[in-house]
C-alpha cells in the first residue's frame, strides 16, 4: 500500500499472527470496502469490521472441518482467544477423551495450537470471524456457560493487587490501611512429594526469571490461579521433603502459601510496580535469602536493573540471587537462576564466565526432566551466536526449539526463533529470516508466557530492512521500531546495533537520526564506566558519524564480537576507498581483511556484499578464497521453508493441504515448489518423494 498503518490498523493486522495470507485478504478487503484510506504516506482504519475475504476464508478453512471438529471451533471461538480443553467437552457433554479426535483435527488443520494447558487460536482474526458468524444470542449464552463452569470450579479467584505482598502475615490478614479483605485461595490439589511437573509452574517461573523486562499486562486470572495452586503444592512438598518447616516462623502451608503469593506478585505489569514488589519482598526476610520467594525477587531486581541499562546493578543483583541458591530454594529454581546470571555475562563479552554457569544449569536441568532442558539450549544458542559461532547456534537453538515443542515450553520458542533470524540474515538467507520472523511473532501472540524481548523486534527490523531498503527502514525508525533507537537493552546485547542504526541512517541522508543513535549509544556508555564493550560499540557508531577512520580501525580491533569486529573493519574499508588518490591501497586491504574475518565466521551475507562492493570499484579481491558460499543446487541449497514443502509433499499432500501446514497461500507453495524442482533438478511431485527417500 506505501503507507505506515495507524495503530488501530496495525493491531488488527496484528490479529493474523504474521500469517501472510490473511494479512493479504485482511488488506485487499479494507480496501475493496472503503474500510482504509491512505493520506500522506499514512494508512488509516475507517471501519474495524472484519471484511468479507477474510470472513470467507475462516468460513472455507471451518468448512473443511467434521461435524464435531467444527463444533469445537464454534463454541472456543464464542468462549475466547484462549481456552481448556475440559471447558468445551463439559459445555458439549462430552468426555475430554473423546474429543481428542476433533482436538487434533483441528489442531492439524492449523486453527488451534496448544502450547501449553491452554488451546489457543493460531490467528485472532480466524477466531473473531468465526464467533461474529455466530447470533448473538448463541455467543452470549456459550459465554455464560463457560463463566458459570469456571466459577464452580474455581479457575477465575480475582486477588486484589495490595494482597500480592503480604509478607510474613498469615493469609486472610487485611493490609494496614486497607478495608477490603482477599478473597480466598482454592485449596491446591495434593501432589505426591516426588512431583516435579505441576502444570503451569515449569513455564511461567522460567519465563519471570530469564526475562529482560516485565510484562505489559498482569497474569489473566486462570493462569495467576493456576500457577498459585501449582506453586503452593510444588513448595509444601519441597519444604516437607527437605525436613526445613522447623527453620520456619510459620507452619508448612501458611508459609507455602506466603512465599507463592510474593512470587505470583512479581509477575506485574510495569517497572515500577515489579520494583516496588520486589523490595518488598526482600525486606520482610532477614537471614533467609535462599527463601523461594527471595530468590525470585533477586533475580527480578537484577534483570530489572540490566533492562534499564544500569549494568553494574543488575550484575550485583545477578550474583547475589545465584549465592542465595541454599536449602530452602526448590531444585527448579537453580537453573534459571544461573542462566539469568550467564545471559548478561554474556551480552558483556564475558563468555567463558557465561558458558561455566551454561553447563552447570545444563546439568541441574537433566536432573529436573526434559521440560528443563530448553532454556540451557536457548541460552547457549544465544552465546554462541553472540561469540559468532554461527553453525553451533543454529543447532543449538534448533535442539531447545525442539524439546520446546515436545514438552510444552513455549515462553521460549520465541527466543529461539529470534536466534534463527539472526543466523539465517548473517548467511544471507532472507527467505528463512523472514518465515522465522513470523513465526516468532505467531508464537509471541499463541502464548500467554512470553515475556517481550527486544530480539523479537530486532530481528524483524533487520528483515524489514533487507526486504525494503535504507530509506523506507529509517522511517520505520521513527514510527514502529522508534523504542530500538535508544534501547539500552538492544545496545548491550547487539555489540554492532548503533553502528547499524548510523550506517542506515546515513545510506538514507537522514544526519538527525543518525546523531540520536550516537548520542544514545555515548551516554549509555558513559553511564556504564568499566564496560569496554559499550565504549567501542560508541566509538564505531561515532567514527561513522563523522568519517574517522582511527576509531573504526581502533573499534575493529577491539570489539568482543567477531561479527562487529568485521563489520567495524568493514566499514574502515569502505571509508579509505572513498578517498581512493590518498587511501585506495589502505582500503582495499581493510576490505580483504573484513572479508576474511567474515569468512571465517561463515556470515556469506556479509561476504556476499563486501565481494559485491569491490567487484563494483574494481578492487580485485585476491586474498579471501570463496568458502562457505552456499550451494546452488541439490538439498543443501533449499531454504526452511522449501525443505518442510518437499517434506510435506513427499508425504503426498496437495498444494492446498501444504498451504494451510505452514500458512502460505497455494500460490506461493506452488511458487516454492517450481523453485525445489529447479534445485534438486527434478521435474514432478513424485520425483521429490524419490529424492527425499534417497537422502533417508
Amino acid at each position: 500500500m506505501g503507507a505506515a498503518p495507524d495503530p488501530k490498523l496495525a493491531a488488527m493486522i496484528s490479529g493474523a499472527g504474521g500469517n501472510p495470507l490473511l494479512i493479504v485478504e485482511l488488506v485487499q478487503g479494507l480496501r475493496e470496502e472503503g474500510s482504509v484510506e491512505i493520506s500522506h504516506e499514512r494508512a488509516r482504519l475507517l471501519d474495524e469490521r472484519i471484511p468479507r475475504r477474510v470472513r470467507d476464508l475462516a468460513q472455507h478453512w471451518l468448512d473443511s472441518l467434521s461435524d464435531k471438529a467444527r463444533q469445537l471451533v464454534q463454541v472456543a471461538a464464542a468462549v475466547g482467544g484462549s481456552f481448556m480443553v475440559v471447558e468445551v467437552a463439559s459445555m458439549l457433554r462430552e468426555t475430554t477423551a473423546s474429543m481428542l479426535p476433533a482436538l487434533n483435527e483441528t489442531i492439524a488443520s492449523g486453527l488451534l495450537i496448544c502450547p501449553g494447558e491452554q488451546t489457543v487460536f493460531q490467528h485472532e482474526l480466524v477466531r473473531r470471524s468465526i464467533a461474529d458468524a455466530l447470533p448473538a444470542a448463541v455467543r452470549q449464552a456459550l459465554r455464560q456457560d463457560v463463566s458459570a463452569l469456571r466459577r464452580q470450579h474455581c479457575l477465575q479467584v480475582p486477588m486484589p493487587p495490595e494482597f500480592l505482598v503480604t509478607g510474613g502475615r498469615p493469609a486472610g490478614t487485611p493490609v494496614p490501611g486497607s478495608t477490603d479483605a482477599p478473597a480466598p485461595l482454592p485449596a491446591p490439589a495434593p501432589l505426591p512429594a516426588s512431583s516435579k511437573e505441576p502444570g503451569i509452574v515449569h513455564r511461567l517461573l522460567p519465563a519471570l526469571l530469564m526475562a529482560r523486562s516485565t510484562r505489559t499486562e498482569p497474569l489473566p486470572l486462570g493462569l495467576a490461579d493456576e500457577l498459585r495452586a501449582s506453586l503452593t503444592a510444588v513448595l509444601q512438598a519441597h519444604y516437607a521433603d527437605a525436613e526445613l518447616t522447623g527453620t520456619a516462623d510459620a507452619p508448612l502451608a501458611e508459609r507455602a502459601d506466603r512465599i507463592t503469593r510474593n512470587t505470583v506478585s512479581l509477575f506485574a505489569d510495569g517497572v515500577q510496580r515489579a520494583t516496588t514488589r520486589a523490595r518488598a519482598i526482600l525486606a520482610t526476610h532477614q537471614g533467609r535469602d535462599d527463601e523461594a520467594d527471595a530468590v525470585t525477587a533477586t533475580v527480578v531486581m537484577s534483570n530489572l536493573e540490566w533492562a534499564v541499562g544500569n549494568l553494574a546493578e543488575g550484575l550485583r543483583w545477578g550474583q547475589r540471587a545465584v549465592r542465595c541458591l541454599g536449602p530452602a530454594t526448590p531444585p527448579m529454581w537453580s537453573p534459571y537462576v544461573r542462566l539469568a546470571l550467564a545471559t548478561k555475562l554474556s551480552d558483556i563479552g564475558r563468555f567463558e564466565e557465561a558458558e561455566g554457569l551454561i553447563s552447570t544449569a545444563r546439568t541441574e536441568a537433566e536432573a529436573l526432566g526434559q521440560p528443563h532442558t530448553a532454556t540451557p539450549s536457548i541460552a547457549r544458542a544465544m552465546l554462541l551466536l553472540q561469540s559468532s559461532r554461527l553453525q553451533e547456534a543454529q543447532d543449538s537453538a534448533r535442539a531447545g526449539l525442539e524439546v520446546a515443542a515436545k514438552t510444552g515450553g513455549g515462553w521460549v520458542v520465541p527466543v529461539g526463533q529470534a536466534v534463527l533470524i539472526l543466523v539465517a540474515l548473517r548467511r544471507g538467507d532472507l527467505a528463512s529470516a523472514a518465515d522465522y520472523a513470523w513465526r516468532c511473532r505467531a508464537a509471541v501472540g499463541a502464548d500467554s508466557t512470553v515475556f517481550p524481548s527486544i530480539h523479537f523486534d530486532w530481528g524483524e527490523c533487520l528483515v524489514a530492512t533487507a526486504q525494503l531498503g535504507a530509506r523506507r527502514t529509517a522511517e520505520l525508525l521513527t514510527t514502529t521500531y522508534a523504542h530500538l533507537l535508544t534501547s539500552p537493552q538492544l545496545f548491550v546485547e547487539e555489540a554492532a546495533a548503533a553502528a547499524w542504526f548510523v550506517r542506515l541512517a546515513l545510506a538514507a541522508d537522514d544526519m538527525p537520526l543518525a546523531s540520536t543513535v550516537v548520542t544514545a549509544a555515548e551516554r549509555f556508555a558513559a553511564a556504564n564506566p568499566g564496560r569496554p564493550t559499550l565504549a567501542v560499540a560508541a566509538l564505531h557508531a561515532r567514527g561513522l558519524l563523522e568519517r574517522d577512520s582511527e576509531a573504526l580501525r581502533q573499534a575493529a580491533r577491539e570489539h568482543v564480537s567477531p561479527c562487529a569486529g568485521a563489520l567495524a573493519e568493514e566499514d574502515l574499508g569502505i571509508l579509505l576507498s572513498a578517498q581512493e588518490e590518498k587511501n585506495g591501497a589502505l582500503g582495499a586491504a581493510a576490505l580483504r581483511s573484513a572479508l576474511q574475518r567474515f569468512v571465517q565466521i561463515g556470515s556469506q551475507g556479509d561476504i556476499e556484499r563486501i565481494r559485491a562492493f569491490m567487484e563494483e570499484h574494481g578492487t580485485p579481491v585476491t586474498s579471501a578464497p570463496r568458502q562457505g558460499r552456499p550451494a546452488t543446487a541439490g538439498w543443501e541449497a533449499l531454504t526452511e521453508t522449501e525443505r518442510s514443502i518437499a517434506h510435506l509433499v513427499s508425504d503426498g499432500l496437495t498444494n492446498r493441504q501444504v498451504a494451510r501446514r505452514v500458512s502460505l497461500s497455494p500460490h506461493t507453495v506452488n511458487y516454492h515448489l517450481r523453485a525445489i524442482f529447479r534445485k534438486l533438478g527434478i521435474g514432478s511431485r513424485v520425483e521429490v518423494a524419490r529424492h527425499i527417500t534417497h537422502s533417508a
